[in-house]
């Protein structure tokens, strides 16, 4: 399959749907049926379908029959994200500065931090916890760092009690924003660390929050149970 250009890369993943599915099985790690996309997108197959084809057709995920063990019925059909070594010329940072030129107004950077929060819930209610395991009277905080972990943020956790925890996030996944859009970049890695947050098992908020607290972009904050 020939590399898709960078152009293609970018019209494929500017609507809100096919970026949601690419993120959705790039996070999966595996190959992921129809059905399954449409339950955790909350979007019909039949909505999912051109997408998926538009996705295929810019080189971006693959698609194969899958029987069942059982090798009755019709083969499934499920899908996978296309790895690709890194090629120069590719370069995702002009579409994010192109995006975040976008966002000069305080209704479009709100509308911004709004849908950062929501897939801060999305990343963690990936996660449930397993099933017949036994609940927990403080913060499920397993999930909490997983799903930060894999958006990127590399965090370390420190207990504080039963209801307050310490994060260290030593990693930030917008690093290479942050000379020319560092006011956005914080504002939605806020609204995403909410999300993740208030969408845990036992729901927690941000009591203190320092972005960029050294000069290795290191993030602290601080998160107490609700």
């Amino acid at each position: 399959m020939p590399e898709p250009s960078p152009i293609e890369v970018h019209k494929a993943l500017a609507d809100g749907t096919r970026y949601r599915l690419y993120r959705y099985l790039r996070l999966s790690g595996r190959p992921v049926s129809v059905r399954e996309l449409s339950m955790r997108l909350s979007l019909h197959v039949n909505t999912l379908r051109p997408h998926l084809r538009r996705l295929e057709d810019a080189g971006l995920v693959t698609s194969e029959a899958q029987r069942g063990v059982a090798s009755v019925g019709r083969p499934q059909t499920v899908y996978s994200i296309v790895d690709r070594e890194q090629r120069e010329g590719r370069d995702y940072r002009l579409f994010a500065d192109i995006v975040a030129g976008q966002l000069t107004g305080a209704r479009q950077r709100d509308r911004a931090v709004a849908t950062a929060r929501e897939w801060g819930a999305y990343l963690v209610g990936r996660s449930v916890p397993k099933p017949g395991a036994r609940g927990s009277r403080g913060p499920n905080l397993a999930v909490l760092q997983e799903a930060l972990a894999e958006a990127g943020f590399d965090p370390r956790f420190r207990r504080r009690g039963r209801d307050r925890v310490d994060i260290t996030l030593r990693d930030c996944p917008f690093r290479d924003l942050l000379d020319e859009h560092r006011e956005l970049v914080c504002e939605i890695h806020r609204g995403l660390l909410e999300g993740m947050l208030a969408s845990s098992s036992s729901p927690m908020h941000l009591d203190s929050f320092e972005p960029l607290a050294d000069r290795s972009a290191v993030c602290r904050l601080s998160a107490v149970r609700d």
